[in-house]
């Protein structure tokens, strides 16, 4: 075995791991607490479905996970491609109370996506613009945010921070063709950023 290929595995592994600690907290602590869920409003101007579990674990700390999939290619007329989908559990310390006010956060990424063609906004990652990439990535940062209680159950929130990580993928020649060109990896750094509708579960 190569050593990118361990890698890649441990990275992997390490994601599932901390997804699975997450789910089991989840299932442990629920009786009695506050579960919130959440859509992203970011996401669905992507055309990516998404929803967000948030369980109070103690007085100022919530544990959650998020989750979007996009399963269809986006502006096949204009030979553009752009699926994914992404896990990113999460840890949040609130300074007040949980769900209400300003956070602080850290949280996981993991992703399986297959993009081309694309022109991201600010000149992010230029070189997707002229090949299709397919591969994975995995990342984890920090972000701040504040939470608006809109009533009993519902809530706005928003959320920015910055995410570090690593991705692999293999190289093609244009958005809808099979033209291999090699495989290739890096490292990035990437915005992470929410407008959120919550509901509270108690």
């Amino acid at each position: 075995m190569n050593e990118p290929t361990a890698r890649h595995r441990a990275a992997q592994g390490g994601i599932k791991l901390g997804i699975m600690a997450i789910l089991l907290a989840i299932t442990l602590t629920a009786k009695g607490q506050t579960l919130a869920v959440k859509n992203n409003l970011l996401y669905d101007a992507a055309l990516t479905p998404n929803i967000g579990l948030e369980l109070r674990t103690a007085p100022h700390w919530t544990l959650g996970i998020n989750a979007g999939y996009m399963p269809w290619p986006q502006h096949s007329a204009r030979r553009t491609k752009w699926k994914h989908l992404l896990v990113a559990p999460e840890m949040r310390y609130w300074f007040c109370e949980t769900f209400s006010g300003h956070f602080l956060g850290f949280n996981a990424v993991y992703s399986h996506y297959n993009a081309g063609h694309l022109h991201l906004p600010l000149g992010l990652y230029p070189t997707i613009k002229d090949k299709r990439k397919q591969g994975d990535l995995v990342a984890a940062g920090l972000f701040w945010g504040y939470s608006w209680i809109l009533s009993p159950h519902w809530s706005f929130e928003a959320e920015a921070g910055v995410d570090v990580g690593y991705t692999w993928y293999k190289n093609y020649e244009c958005a809808h063709c099979g033209t291999y060109l090699g495989k290739d990896d890096k490292s990035f750094v990437m915005p992470k950023l929410g407008l959120n509708v919550i509901y509270n579960i108690k």
